[in-house]
């Protein structure tokens, strides 16, 4: 090989590390366009979830507030259901004690829920909003029920 093809590729050979390098310059900036808009994306991503929490939280906080509500009234009825047995000294029907076996284990599972409340995650609130309501209610009516029996 003589000394001018030896200068022909060497020059072939700046000019394609030149021209890679180029390329990678122009990828490197252009991929840094669009982390600056993934950032942009990103804060609008964590503003909604700041949303979500906050709602999730004040929505955590009104069932707390309803269920200690609903469980006050309860207790004044379970009050008012002990005044009539202790006045009557009466004693209870098989269904009234599997009645009130349910009441017992319906109210220990929606006092260890109320205390899970905080740590509910919004994918399953409202299927747990949806069982502690339902089992409010329907605690309220055994307890009404095994009272009107009386």
């Amino acid at each position: 090989m003589n000394i001018r093809n030896l200068k022909i590729k060497l020059t072939m050979t700046k000019n394609q590390l030149f021209g890679i390098t180029l390329i990678g310059f122009c990828v490197f900036i252009f991929s840094g366009c669009g982390t600056g808009s993934q950032k942009s994306n990103d804060k609008n991503e964590a503003v909604k979830v700041n949303a979500i929490s906050e709602e999730l939280h004040q929505a955590q906080c009104d069932l707390l507030s309803k269920a200690n509500e609903e469980l006050a009234g309860i207790n004044q009825k379970v009050r008012a259901l002990n005044d009539k047995i202790h006045d009557k000294g009466g004693k209870f029907t098989d269904a009234q004690n599997a009645a009130l076996d349910n009441f017992e284990a319906k109210q220990a599972s929606i006092n260890k829920r109320m205390h899970e409340i905080k740590n509910v995650k919004q994918e399953d609130w409202e299927v747990f909003k949806t069982t502690l309501e339902n089992d409010l209610q329907e605690i309220n009516s055994i307890i009404d029920n095994i009272t009107n029996e009386l």
